[in-house]
Protein backbone atom coordinates (compact mmCIF):
# COMPACT_ATOMS: atom_id res chain seq x y z
CA UNK A 1 0.00 0.00 0.00
CA UNK A 2 0.95 3.78 -0.91
CA UNK A 3 0.94 6.35 1.46
CA UNK A 4 1.60 10.03 1.62
CA UNK A 5 2.62 11.64 4.56
CA UNK A 6 4.54 14.47 6.46
CA UNK A 7 7.01 14.21 8.11
CA UNK A 8 9.99 15.06 10.48
CA UNK A 9 13.38 13.64 10.55
CA UNK A 10 14.52 12.41 13.93
CA UNK A 11 17.52 10.20 13.53
CA UNK A 12 19.20 8.95 10.25
CA UNK A 13 21.28 5.51 10.46
CA UNK A 14 23.69 3.96 7.79
CA UNK A 15 22.73 0.33 6.92
CA UNK A 16 25.64 -1.43 4.69
CA UNK A 17 27.27 0.53 2.27
CA UNK A 18 24.65 2.28 0.36
CA UNK A 19 21.42 2.34 2.05
CA UNK A 20 20.57 3.60 5.22
CA UNK A 21 16.96 4.57 7.16
CA UNK A 22 15.39 7.40 8.53
CA UNK A 23 13.27 7.73 12.34
CA UNK A 24 10.36 9.79 11.54
CA UNK A 25 7.85 11.64 13.55
CA UNK A 26 4.37 12.28 11.79
CA UNK A 27 1.21 12.84 12.50
CA UNK A 28 -1.17 10.01 11.37
CA UNK A 29 1.91 7.54 12.06
CA UNK A 30 3.69 8.13 15.35
CA UNK A 31 6.99 7.68 14.71
CA UNK A 32 8.27 5.64 12.33
CA UNK A 33 11.24 4.05 10.50
CA UNK A 34 11.52 4.43 6.81
CA UNK A 35 14.31 2.68 4.26
CA UNK A 36 15.82 3.85 2.11
CA UNK A 37 17.58 1.98 -0.65
CA UNK A 38 20.61 3.58 -1.86
CA UNK A 39 20.16 6.60 0.49
CA UNK A 40 23.56 7.16 1.24
CA UNK A 41 24.79 7.33 -2.13
CA UNK A 42 21.87 9.16 -3.93
CA UNK A 43 21.14 12.68 -3.96
CA UNK A 44 17.48 12.40 -5.11
CA UNK A 45 16.26 11.99 -1.85
CA UNK A 46 19.31 13.38 0.36
CA UNK A 47 18.08 16.86 1.06
CA UNK A 48 14.53 15.58 2.20
CA UNK A 49 15.48 12.72 4.43
CA UNK A 50 18.23 14.39 6.49
CA UNK A 51 18.12 15.52 9.99
CA UNK A 52 15.76 18.17 11.17
CA UNK A 53 13.91 17.90 8.09
CA UNK A 54 10.45 18.37 7.27
CA UNK A 55 9.39 16.90 3.99
CA UNK A 56 6.53 15.16 2.36
CA UNK A 57 7.23 11.73 2.05
CA UNK A 58 5.97 9.06 -0.40
CA UNK A 59 6.20 5.68 1.41
CA UNK A 60 5.55 1.76 0.35
CA UNK A 61 3.74 0.06 3.32
CA UNK A 62 4.48 -3.75 3.62
CA UNK A 63 3.25 -6.15 5.77
CA UNK A 64 5.32 -9.34 6.51
CA UNK A 65 4.09 -12.62 7.25
CA UNK A 66 4.83 -12.00 11.09
CA UNK A 67 2.27 -9.46 11.01
CA UNK A 68 5.12 -6.35 11.41
CA UNK A 69 4.79 -3.41 9.01
CA UNK A 70 7.86 -1.92 7.15
CA UNK A 71 7.80 1.19 5.43
CA UNK A 72 10.20 1.74 1.88
CA UNK A 73 10.87 5.11 0.84
CA UNK A 74 9.44 5.72 -2.63
CA UNK A 75 9.58 9.19 -3.34
CA UNK A 76 10.32 12.49 -1.02
CA UNK A 77 10.26 15.88 -0.97
CA UNK A 78 11.42 18.62 1.39
CA UNK A 79 9.15 21.41 3.01
CA UNK A 80 11.56 23.02 5.18
CA UNK A 81 15.18 21.98 6.17
CA UNK A 82 15.19 24.77 9.28
CA UNK A 83 18.32 26.03 7.70
CA UNK A 84 19.65 28.64 10.82
CA UNK A 85 19.14 25.60 13.38
CA UNK A 86 21.88 24.14 11.52
CA UNK A 87 24.14 26.49 11.11
CA UNK A 88 24.41 27.27 14.87
CA UNK A 89 25.89 24.25 17.41
CA UNK A 90 23.42 25.47 20.07
CA UNK A 91 20.19 25.13 18.24
CA UNK A 92 21.64 22.49 16.89
CA UNK A 93 22.68 20.94 20.23
CA UNK A 94 18.69 22.04 20.92
CA UNK A 95 17.06 20.25 18.64
CA UNK A 96 18.75 17.26 18.85
CA UNK A 97 17.90 16.89 22.21
CA UNK A 98 14.30 17.24 21.52
CA UNK A 99 14.72 14.67 18.79
CA UNK A 100 15.98 12.53 21.50
CA UNK A 101 13.07 12.82 23.97
CA UNK A 102 10.56 11.94 21.08
CA UNK A 103 12.85 8.87 20.09
CA UNK A 104 13.09 7.84 23.95
CA UNK A 105 9.21 8.19 24.20
CA UNK A 106 7.86 7.04 20.52
CA UNK A 107 5.02 5.18 19.97
CA UNK A 108 3.96 3.80 16.71
CA UNK A 109 0.26 5.20 16.72
CA UNK A 110 -2.39 6.86 14.78
CA UNK A 111 -3.81 10.53 16.72
CA UNK A 112 -0.03 11.98 17.06
CA UNK A 113 -1.19 15.25 15.87
CA UNK A 114 -0.88 17.25 19.00
CA UNK A 115 2.75 16.03 19.48
CA UNK A 116 3.77 16.84 15.50
CA UNK A 117 2.22 20.32 16.13
CA UNK A 118 4.68 20.52 19.52
CA UNK A 119 7.65 19.42 17.55
CA UNK A 120 6.96 21.36 14.62
CA UNK A 121 6.11 24.46 15.97
CA UNK A 122 9.25 23.84 18.91
CA UNK A 123 11.35 23.87 15.65
CA UNK A 124 9.78 26.94 14.26
CA UNK A 125 10.82 29.03 16.87
CA UNK A 126 13.99 27.79 16.98
CA UNK A 127 15.06 28.31 14.05
CA UNK A 128 13.50 32.12 13.69
CA UNK A 129 14.68 32.82 17.07
CA UNK A 130 11.13 33.96 18.06
CA UNK A 131 11.61 32.50 22.01
CA UNK A 132 14.39 32.36 24.08
CA UNK A 133 16.28 28.89 24.05
CA UNK A 134 16.06 28.24 27.44
CA UNK A 135 12.18 28.99 27.85
CA UNK A 136 11.77 27.01 24.40
CA UNK A 137 13.44 23.68 25.75
CA UNK A 138 11.41 24.05 29.39
CA UNK A 139 8.30 24.14 26.93
CA UNK A 140 8.93 21.24 25.01
CA UNK A 141 10.49 19.40 28.05
CA UNK A 142 7.30 20.01 29.84
CA UNK A 143 4.36 19.61 27.45
CA UNK A 144 5.89 16.57 25.42
CA UNK A 145 5.02 14.59 28.45
CA UNK A 146 1.49 16.18 29.03
CA UNK A 147 0.91 15.09 24.87
CA UNK A 148 1.61 11.10 25.58
CA UNK A 149 -0.14 11.18 28.66
CA UNK A 150 1.65 11.95 31.20
CA UNK A 151 -0.32 15.16 32.25
CA UNK A 152 -0.25 15.92 35.76
CA UNK A 153 -3.56 17.01 37.60
CA UNK A 154 -2.56 20.75 38.23
CA UNK A 155 -6.16 21.86 38.86
CA UNK A 156 -5.75 22.22 42.85
CA UNK A 157 -4.63 20.30 45.90
CA UNK A 158 -5.50 16.46 45.42
CA UNK A 159 -6.66 16.22 48.56
CA UNK A 160 -8.80 19.33 49.53
CA UNK A 161 -9.17 21.12 46.02
CA UNK A 162 -7.46 24.40 47.52
CA UNK A 163 -6.33 26.35 43.84
CA UNK A 164 -3.71 27.67 44.83
CA UNK A 165 -1.25 28.26 48.25
CA UNK A 166 1.93 30.52 49.35
CA UNK A 167 3.55 27.03 48.16
CA UNK A 168 2.28 24.17 46.57
CA UNK A 169 4.50 20.83 46.52
CA UNK A 170 3.89 18.62 43.01
CA UNK A 171 4.21 15.25 44.00
CA UNK A 172 6.07 13.16 41.22
CA UNK A 173 5.26 10.07 42.32
CA UNK A 174 1.33 11.03 42.22
CA UNK A 175 1.87 13.05 39.61
CA UNK A 176 -0.52 15.73 41.62
CA UNK A 177 -0.16 18.66 43.54
CA UNK A 178 -0.68 18.88 47.10
CA UNK A 179 -1.15 22.50 49.49
CA UNK A 180 1.03 22.49 52.93
CA UNK A 181 -2.02 21.60 54.88
CA UNK A 182 -2.31 18.13 52.98
CA UNK A 183 1.09 17.29 51.96
CA UNK A 184 2.55 14.68 54.13
CA UNK A 185 6.75 13.84 53.71
CA UNK A 186 8.09 10.97 54.13
CA UNK A 187 10.90 9.24 53.46
CA UNK A 188 9.89 8.36 50.17
CA UNK A 189 8.50 11.56 49.43
CA UNK A 190 9.88 12.75 45.79
CA UNK A 191 8.86 16.73 45.61
CA UNK A 192 9.22 19.88 44.06
CA UNK A 193 7.95 23.19 46.11
CA UNK A 194 6.34 26.06 43.70
CA UNK A 195 5.12 28.76 44.85
CA UNK A 196 2.07 30.61 42.93
CA UNK A 197 4.25 32.09 40.75
CA UNK A 198 5.89 28.92 39.10
CA UNK A 199 2.24 26.98 39.64
CA UNK A 200 0.80 29.48 37.33
CA UNK A 201 3.62 28.74 34.51
CA UNK A 202 3.19 24.96 34.78
CA UNK A 203 -0.05 25.27 34.64
CA UNK A 204 -0.12 27.22 31.11
CA UNK A 205 2.67 25.63 29.78
CA UNK A 206 0.03 22.23 30.57
CA UNK A 207 -3.25 23.62 30.02
CA UNK A 208 -2.65 26.49 27.02
CA UNK A 209 -3.95 25.97 23.88
CA UNK A 210 -1.26 26.07 21.22
CA UNK A 211 -2.04 29.17 19.78
CA UNK A 212 -0.65 30.71 23.29
CA UNK A 213 1.75 28.50 24.30
CA UNK A 214 5.01 29.38 22.70
CA UNK A 215 3.89 33.49 23.47
CA UNK A 216 4.78 34.27 26.49
CA UNK A 217 8.01 35.94 28.83
CA UNK A 218 9.29 34.89 32.29
CA UNK A 219 12.28 36.45 34.15
CA UNK A 220 15.57 34.57 34.90
CA UNK A 221 14.52 34.10 38.18
CA UNK A 222 11.48 31.98 37.17
CA UNK A 223 13.39 30.69 34.11
CA UNK A 224 16.05 29.08 36.43
CA UNK A 225 12.79 27.69 38.94
CA UNK A 226 11.38 25.90 35.62
CA UNK A 227 14.14 24.82 34.37
CA UNK A 228 14.57 22.64 37.55
CA UNK A 229 11.37 21.70 37.31
CA UNK A 230 11.14 20.58 34.03
CA UNK A 231 14.36 18.77 33.88
CA UNK A 232 13.33 17.08 37.12
CA UNK A 233 9.70 16.39 35.67
CA UNK A 234 11.61 14.53 32.66
CA UNK A 235 14.33 12.56 34.93
CA UNK A 236 11.50 10.95 36.55
CA UNK A 237 8.98 10.09 34.59
CA UNK A 238 11.84 8.94 31.76
CA UNK A 239 14.19 7.74 34.31
CA UNK A 240 16.98 7.98 31.25
CA UNK A 241 20.09 10.48 31.20
CA UNK A 242 19.84 12.07 27.71
CA UNK A 243 23.36 12.55 26.39
CA UNK A 244 21.93 15.21 23.84
CA UNK A 245 20.81 17.65 26.79
CA UNK A 246 24.67 17.12 29.11
CA UNK A 247 26.08 18.26 25.41
CA UNK A 248 23.58 20.95 24.96
CA UNK A 249 24.56 22.14 29.00
CA UNK A 250 27.96 22.40 28.53
CA UNK A 251 27.53 24.02 25.14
Amino acid sequence: MMLTLKGLILREKNIGEINKSVSVITAEKGVIDIFIRGGQKSVKNSASTQLFSYSKLCIDEKRKASGQIEYYLNSSELISSFHSIRLDIKKTALAAYFNELILFSRTEQAGYSDVMRLVLNSMHFLDNDKMDPELLKCVFEFRLPCEIGIRPDLVGCANCYKYEDDNMHFDFKENKIFCNDCYISDERSDDHLMDKTLLYIVRFIALSEFEKLFYFRISRRYLDKLTAFTESFIAYNFKNRFQTLDYYKSI
